[in-house]
């Protein structure tokens, strides 16, 4: 393998990477400003029923859409240049964790509420790569 093709293996490699353990940081950092704010504890709604209350999934939803612009926006800034795949393959990353973290309670209640919040994940990322993006020019 070449030192350029190893290079752009690292580039991409950490840009997904840092995308999506800044995300899960940021999503620490978010849980403790609501739990102490608004004494929501998310760890406790990992898997959503439909008769949660608003601000239950209220504060879901910006956890998780909050969190997820914040690995958007590491994840264009390691890239280095506007490339989708990263934000993509970051935000699948990101789904599959939070899957594998709920125990794919999301999927479980087919209310509005649950497709919202599970949209907010791949939302997040493209706004962070849109605010990437728009502050390199």
């Amino acid at each position: 393998m070449s030192t350029s093709s190893n290079s752009n293996f690292n580039r991409h490699f950490f840009a997904v990477a840092g995308g999506v353990f800044a995300s899960m940081a940021a999503g620490f950092l978010i849980h403790l400003i609501l739990h102490k704010a608004f004494q929501i504890d998310l760890f406790n709604h990992t898997t959503l029923q439909a008769e949660e209350p608003l601000n239950i999934l209220l504060g879901f939803g910006i956890w998780l859409f909050a969190s997820s612009m914040v690995g958007g926006l590491i994840c264009i800034s390691i890239a280095g240049k506007n490339d989708v795949s990263h934000i993509i393959i970051s935000s699948l990353v990101a789904l599959a964790l939070y899957f594998f973290i709920s125990g794919g309670g999301i999927l479980k209640e087919s209310s509005f509420g649950s497709w919202s919040i599970l949209l907010a994940i791949p939302l997040g990322y493209f706004a962070g790569e849109w605010l990437g993006t728009a502050n390199r020019k």
